[in-house]
C-alpha cells in the first residue's frame, strides 16, 4: 500500500487521495473529536498531526471514506466550524522530528493499514458541531 508523497523546501508531505486523505480543525474541536472516536472503538488509532503555534488546526489522517463522501451542505457545516477535509493532490506536511518545535505528532500513527475512515471523523465532528448548534440556540 504506497501513498503518494513529495518534497519541497527539505520538507516530506503526503499528498491527499482517496485512499489516505486529511480532515482539518480547530485543536480545540479536534481534543473532543478524538474522545468520541476513541469512545465508540478503543481499538482506533487516530494519526494526528499539529504546528507548535498558538490556535494551530489538528489534522487527522484518515483512511478512504466508508460510505458516501460528506458533500453540500455537510461540508458547509463543517466549514462554518471551522473543519476542512482536504481535496485530492493538498499536501500533508509530515513531522520532521519527535520533538513540538515546527510540524508534530499529537498522536503518532501506528499502521496505515489501521487509519480511522474519513466518515468517521467527519461523523463525530458533526455529531460535536450539531450539538453545539443545539446549545447556543
Amino acid at each position: 500500500m504506497g501513498f503518494e508523497v513529495s518534497t519541497s523546501f527539505q520538507r516530506v508531505a503526503l499528498i491527499a487521495s482517496r485512499p489516505l486523505g486529511a480532515v482539518t480543525m480547530p485543536a480545540s474541536t479536534g481534543v473532543l473529536v478524538r474522545q468520541v472516536v476513541e469512545q465508540d472503538d478503543p481499538t482506533t488509532t487516530l494519526p494526528i498531526i499539529s504546528y507548535q503555534r498558538a490556535q494551530r488546526e489538528w489534522v487527522f489522517l484518515v483512511g478512504p471514506p466508508g460510505g458516501n463522501e460528506a458533500r453540500g451542505a455537510t461540508l458547509a457545516a463543517l466549514e462554518e466550524a471551522g473543519i476542512r477535509v482536504l481535496d485530492s493532490g493538498q499536501r500533508v506536511w509530515l513531522p520532521m522530528t519527535d520533538r513540538p518545535m515546527g510540524w508534530y505528532w499529537v498522536s503518532p500513527p501506528v499502521s496505515a493499514r489501521i487509519l480511522p475512515s474519513r466518515t468517521t471523523v467527519i461523523a463525530a465532528a458533526r455529531q460535536l458541531t450539531a450539538a453545539h448548534r443545539s446549545a447556543t440556540r
